[in-house]
């Protein structure tokens, strides 16, 4: 009986690793150019369970940010447009094609929100959205050019933080608010599939990421970009009636430019 037990403990504990790591890899693969999703055997709820994952992957961007923002030779300008272009590309405009699809959706003028999600589907980008795009990623560029422009020493570290956070809401969002898709699917199995759980440690994880005992900014970071999450989450809501992945990939581009504007505000 106890050796029953000891190999139903040791059985249970790998296949506990074998998921931690099948979802590890799956946040990687999914947010960035990382190879590594082809020979995982993902299952349904491995594709939401894995946003505990997020501010991990963001960590690393922001740690390529960093050393971006250090590049010898190079006026501030340049290596805030290098690392806005970086960002883009490392995340496959996975981001950015959903912050668009949501912007031609919203800004469309549709009242309906089938409608409006007809519109987000499209695989065509409007005017609207093309705009908007272009409109957030200027601003990206010029607010890196005043955080490396009044910090000499290059980006600051304690702004690992910016994707780290932007990317932690996902979990928040898909817990509070319900999926507006419609129809079943990978978008409404990712959301279900985040619960309490998952958005208690990508909180516990922004927390840990963004703080910093000499920087009155970390006390507040991942408290304000949660609750700037949450207020975009209630306006998906009143649109759409909830949230789907177009929503979440605005929101992660929209929470970044809120904590480098929040950055500069306080500082």
């Amino acid at each position: 009986m106890g050796e029953c037990t000891n190999k139903c403990g040791m059985t249970a504990g790998k296949m506990s690793m074998k998921k931690f790591f099948r979802q590890l890899l799956f946040a990687f693969g999914f947010l960035t150019i990382i190879p590594g999703l082809g020979k995982l055997k993902i299952k349904p709820d491995d594709t939401g369970k894995s946003v505990v994952f997020y501010p991990v992957v963001g960590l690393l961007i922001g740690l390529f940010l960093y050393l971006i923002s250090l590049l010898p030779g190079l006026l501030p300008l340049t290596r805030s447009a290098i690392m806005v272009v970086f960002t883009l590309i490392f995340s496959r405009f996975i981001h950015a094609d959903g912050f668009m699809d949501t912007m031609d959706g919203f800004l469309s003028g549709r009242k309906m929100p089938r409608d409006i999600i007809a519109v987000m589907r499209d695989s065509r980008t409007g005017t609207l959205g093309f705009v908007s795009g272009f409109s957030i990623y200027i601003l990206k560029i010029c607010l890196f050019y005043e955080i490396i422009s009044k910090w000499a020493g290059g980006f600051p570290y304690y702004l690992f933080a910016a994707p780290a956070l932007s990317r932690g809401g996902v979990a928040i969002s898909g817990y509070m608010f319900p999926y507006a898709g419609g129809e079943k699917g990978l978008g409404r199995s990712f959301v279900s599939s985040i619960g309490l759980f998952q958005a208690s440690v990508s909180f516990l994880l922004m927390g840990i990421i963004s703080f910093n005992r000499d920087n009155i900014l970390s006390l507040i970071s991942a408290p304000a970009v949660s609750a700037f999450g949450i207020i975009w989450g209630l306006v998906c809501m009143k649109k759409i009636g909830g949230i789907t992945g177009d929503t979440l990939g605005a929101g992660i581009e929209m929470s970044e430019l809120f904590y480098l504007a929040l950055f500069i505000a306080i500082f």
